[in-house]
């Protein structure tokens, strides 16, 4: 007989097979248990050891050693004739198939039932107890959660207050609120811990408010507190951790250090450590190396790094423009500091839409800068975040979600990643309500924080929530009244959803009074006045617009307004055509496309939107597009109707009807907002065209109204008599409008 049969007859290779099978199951149940009772991590590796260990002895027992009904017998002392081998081999067989069923039904359960085990359902789309309705609260208020006395039912809750610089010398206030800054970086990244973020905590500076009045406000259950010296080459580093609900301390330590890179990022190490060691946070092996890694060796980079990091909040067209400058200066000092590079695509992005940077050169600088530091750490939560934005600004949204997950996964409590995810979901009428529990995510981690509350009133305009986006945005701006950028929204919402042209305009005044710099004040601005039929002082804002940049592409859209307005249809081309030049973007060419056709140029018009969207030809894409762009399809399908296709047209606006009319009000209120009257038009029917030009003029969403006029498809209808009175209750509402801006105006200073 040969080994390989000897070992089969006693059963040697069944005991390893069964073995091999029972080790696998148990090392799933170790994990399971051992997330349940949070066993340290080295308890699953010390188990997995122990039964490797163990497989050896156990086939040589199989092969010395076999059962009997009298017991274990050594092999050689059991009769080959009396042997049970043959049985025993049996019941084995039945133990491996047991085995593997138990575990192909683990298998199942896991794949299928379980969340994904990479990033958690509840830390990328929080639950909304009831989708229908939204909290008003004022930014920063305790989550709901909270505990009686206010603080959070969970232990593992900080709040990092301000550090105070007890060298009492100006020039180093920047580097303390940098160490500060940058150990919230790291705690960040702890999955474990509900860290709130600077714009938060840094409102408590030189505060006289107790720590439990802090906690509750912020919701949660510790603070710490520290304290920076510096003198010379020396730095010492005071810090505490306090429980919120006793105010005693849980832990203390003084740090006394020669200043060196390695000594402040070791420092910012012990410190999270134990941080998490105090409050009972396990941390994983990929999030211990993360807040041990250096961001840099050059203290010089990091100090230009901290001083960049501590303006791009302000969210100004100045502050953002120093901060890049900052971050680039840090790059240079350090080519491979990748935070610092983070930096450059954050400031450059935000540049695009406070500034005047171009969109075309800011996506160049961020994508650049993102590739750079993914290259340099590719595990920088920071980074993916960006990424999303540049893959949604591109209108990339599945790859954008993709970014936007894995940086929430590498830093489960970075607010921005659940502020820039939330507004690209609030772009789909479908996904909004999603979009809106990332951003109260973002609101939990940084509760005070004024672009987030912005956002936050962003989607609920989105939602057609009118009366509680306007709440939001005048609590926020209650709470900062220097920051610009909510009121540029709220005037925004008056202008493009509701049709109170006279309301934005002043809100777009106070917002550009505090950030000249900003050419997207100016053209709100252009825009409402234009709409009003102000057309001198729109002129005024257009020249304004000129100042800051005269070559910047807001002017093409301001200029297309205003030559469409006046019916001058070859300048608006030339506009477009600009526009096209100056902008790359896919809305770019879509708008161009708009301008031919209304030009009749259908052909032309075509090319540009097809260009822009080449779903639209594609009826498999069609219901992705509705969700995405609303009423776009009503446009692009009368153009396929002049060019040709007039049975795809059709079937487009019929879908396209449905969308707007049946399926949109199920996740919007005030669908109405995104009239169908052009669809109706393209199929010629006159009765709907005008019940849809009813209800615009109804809800006064009358921000497109004269859009809509010069649209060929509706021109059959101008004469119509219900048109006739439409269109004079828009006028005498325009009227009135003019007369409040003008008067305010002559009452401000503001006029041309």
């Amino acid at each position: 007989m040969s080994f390989f049969e000897e070992l089969k007859r006693r059963n040697v290779v069944r005991v390893g097979i069964a073995y091999a099978v029972s080790t696998w199951i148990l090392l799933q149940l170790t994990d399971v248990v051992a997330q349940i009772l949070q066993l340290p991590e080295w308890a699953p590796k010390l188990i997995l050891l122990i039964l490797v260990v163990g497989f050896v002895p156990a086939l040589i027992f199989a092969w010395a050693f076999e059962m009997t009904p009298e017991g274990i017998k050594r092999e050689k002392d059991v009769d080959r004739d009396e042997s049970i081998t043959p049985k025993t081999g049996r019941k084995l067989d039945y133990t491996i198939i047991g085995l593997l069923a138990l575990g192909m039904a683990y298998f199942i359960w896991e794949s299928r039932f379980q969340d994904n085990p990479d990033i958690p359902a509840e830390a990328v789309t929080p639950s909304i107890t009831d989708a229908n309705s939204v909290s008003t609260e004022t930014p920063g208020a305790a989550p709901a959660a909270n505990s009686e006395d206010g603080t959070s039912n969970t232990e593992k809750s900080i709040a990092v207050l301000p550090f105070d610089n007890r060298s009492n010398r100006q020039e180093d206030e920047f580097f303390v609120e940098g160490m500060h800054d940058d150990l919230l970086t790291n705690l960040a990244r702890i999955g474990s811990l509900k860290v709130i973020s600077r714009t938060s905590v840094s409102q408590y500076k030189d505060t006289e408010k107790t720590i439990p009045e802090i906690a509750k406000e912020l919701g949660v259950a510790t603070i710490m507190e520290g304290a920076v010296q510096r003198s010379g080459n020396t730095v010492r580093i005071n810090v505490q951790l306090i429980d919120a609900k006793t105010d005693e301390h849980l832990w203390a330590e003084i740090f006394d250090r020669e200043l060196t890179t390695d000594n402040l990022f070791a420092i910012q190490s012990e410190i999270s450590e134990a941080i998490a060691d105090a409050l009972e946070a396990t941390l994983t092996d990929r999030e211990h190396e993360q807040i041990n890694r250096r961001p840099t060796d050059n203290l010089a980079a990091y100090n230009a790094y901290m001083l960049g990091r501590q303006l791009l909040p302000k969210r100004t067209s100045s502050a953002l423009e120093l901060a890049r400058g900052e971050f680039e200066s840090a790059v240079k000092l350090d080519p491979d500091f990748a935070l610092a590079w983070v930096g450059i695509a954050d400031a450059a992005s935000l540049q695009s839409g406070y500034g005047t940077l171009g969109p075309d050169e800011a996506m160049n600088i961020t994508q650049s800068a993102v590739n750079r530091a993914l290259e340099i750490n590719p595990q920088l939560g920071e980074a993916y975040a960006i990424q999303g934005e540049v893959h949604a600004n591109n209108g990339r949204s599945s790859q954008a979600e993709i970014a936007y997950r894995r940086a929430i996964e590498l830093s489960p409590n970075y607010a921005t990643a659940y502020h820039w995810f939330g507004n690209m979901l609030s772009s789909q009428p479908s996904r909004a309500r999603e979009g809106l529990a990332l951003m109260e995510k973002a609101m939990e981690l940084d509760p005070l924080s004024a672009i987030i509350g912005s956002s936050q009133g962003w989607i609920l305009q989105r939602l057609g929530e009118y009366e509680q986006a306007e709440a939001v945005y005048l609590r926020v701006i209650e709470m900062n009244p220097d920051f610009p950028r909510t009121k540029l929204a709220l005037a925004y919402m008056y202008s493009e959803e509701l049709g109170r042209f006279d309301k934005a305009w002043k809100w777009s005044l106070k917002s550009r009074k505090l950030d000249p710099g900003n050419i997207f004040n100016l053209a709100v601005e252009h825009t409402a006045l234009e709409s009003a039929g102000a057309a001198e002082m729109a002129q005024d804002s257009y020249r304004r617009m000129e100042e800051l940049d005269d070559k910047h592409y807001m002017l093409s859209v301001a200029g297309i307004t205003t030559n469409l307005r006046n019916g001058q249809i070859a300048a608006a081309k030339e506009q477009a055509s600009y526009l096209r030049g100056t902008v790359s973007a896919p809305w770019a060419r879509w708008d161009s496309g708009l301008v031919f056709a209304i030009a009749k140029d259908y052909e032309r018009a075509r090319v540009l939107m097809l260009g822009a969207e080449p779903g639209y030809a594609d009826r498999n894409q069609w219901a992705r597009l509705l969700n995405e762009r609303q009423q776009d399809a009503c446009m692009i399908a009368w153009v396929l109707m002049r060019t040709g296709d007039d049975a795809l047209g059709r079937d487009l606006l019929a879908q396209s009807i449905a969308y707007l009319e049946d399926s949109l009000p199920q996740y919007i209120a005030h669908a109405d907002r995104y009239p169908s009257a052009p669809c109706h038009a393209a199929l010629g029917d006159v009765e709907a065209t005008l019940d849809s030009m009813s209800q615009l003029v109804a809800d006064n969403h009358i921000q497109n109204w004269w859009r809509m006029k010069i649209w060929p498809a509706i021109r059959p209808v101008l004469d119509d008599p219900r048109f006739v009175a439409l269109d004079q209750k828009v006028t005498n509402e325009l009227a009135r409008q003019r007369v409040t801006i003008e008067t305010l105006a002559a009452e401000q200073g503001a006029g041309p």
